[in-house]
């Protein structure tokens, strides 16, 4: 048996007599993984870059933001999954459903992705997954290809503000990391989590079956947009980050397949040794001012803002509905955040 090895802020991976991985999480607790698709993946050089890349990218990597980890997030949509009795096909959907990420996550989005374009590493997955041994991975356990389109797979995606296993791992992840949330809240979510009407229906969802651990996740949720994920404060450094990246690129002096190929640390590295003078500086003004002060900064009409409104079943005698029809206090609290946040524009 292995030492445990960190996956990121909240979870740790131990191999097994080489043929089980122990995952121990802060939030979900031990799972034991066995089958050897799924053991195989995990040891993948593919998947265990993951660990190297921050999940909010350069706050992440400079220490200004939790350090969590793609890996751990990949893992942690795999476990929601799981536990909920998904097939093998879709718990390997949510574990793959990060895997194209590129080095400091969503930063590149705001370098190389043009406009009207999705994310960055969603439009070149197939790209990436060409120079992987993932396909190959796959093909051999008799496994379907489209395990790499997670949006086929309704527990693992589903359009915002509805819940999904990729949107509600990131939501508990980052929102108890952040302090926005207490860590028995966000295991009470998971004690409320269901697959209706089954976890195998073609019309299968995920919700939560106690309202008031809805209202206390979707009040976080809107919580950590606001102060984190598009805080002016935070999108003004993608966007100094992206604009140095972009330039770097545009001028070959950085190829844009190292994205796929080194961690936040090296690629940092190695940005600094591309720079002229004048890009430098702004990567030093980003290492030594940190997080601006957001006071007189707007939100670019870009930014996305966030909004969770999950599905709550109520129990045989009743279908799902949104969180916010359930409990119209959370409607008007939900239209309230969006305009207020559309305010700062």
């Amino acid at each position: 048996m292995s030492s445990p090895t960190s996956a990121g802020f909240l979870q740790t991976h131990q191999l097994i007599e080489n043929h089980s991985i122990l995952i121990r999480d802060e939030i979900y607790g031990e799972e034991l993984v066995h089958e050897p698709v799924l053991v195989e993946l995990f040891q993948s050089p593919e998947m265990q870059r993951l660990q190297g890349i921050c999940q909010h990218g350069v706050t992440g990597f400079l220490g200004l933001t939790p350090p969590v980890t793609r890996l751990e997030h990949s893992v942690g949509a795999f476990i929601l999954v799981r536990r909920v009795g998904a097939t093998i096909e879709e718990q390997i959907a949510a574990l793959l459903h990060d895997i194209s990420h590129t080095t400091l996550s969503h930063v590149i989005d705001h370098a190389l992705s043009k406009p009207g374009e999705g994310s960055y590493h969603e439009v070149h997955k197939a790209r990436y997954l060409e120079t992987t041994q993932l396909p190959d991975i796959i093909a051999r356990h008799g496994i379907n290809q489209n395990v790499f389109e997670e949006e086929l797979f309704p527990l693992v995606e589903m359009p915002s503000p509805q819940l999904c296993a990729d949107r509600l791992d990131y939501a508990l992840r980052d929102a108890v990391s952040f302090g926005k949330l207490a860590i028995e809240d966000a295991r009470r979510v998971v004690g409320s989590l269901k697959a209706f009407p089954t976890a195998t229906a073609t019309r299968r969802l995920l919700v939560l079956d106690d309202v008031n651990v809805a209202l206390i996740l979707s009040r976080a949720y809107i919580t950590a947009d606001k102060d984190v994920w598009s805080s002016p404060a935070n999108v003004d450094m993608y966007q100094r980050t992206g604009r140095v990246i972009s330039e770097l690129v545009e001028a070959g002096s950085v190829d844009d397949e190292v994205l796929w190929q080194v961690s936040d640390a090296a690629f940092w590295t190695l940005l600094r040794q591309a720079a002229n003078p004048e890009q430098l500086r702004a990567i030093e003004r980003l290492e030594e001012e940190g997080i601006p002060e957001d006071d007189e900064l707007r939100l670019p009409q870009c930014a996305k803002i966030r909004t969770l409104d999950p599905d709550v079943w109520q129990g045989a005698e009743h279908q799902p509905a949104p969180l916010s029809i359930v409990l119209p206090i959370w409607g008007s609290e939900l239209q309230q955040y969006i305009f207020s946040r559309n305010q700062q524009r």
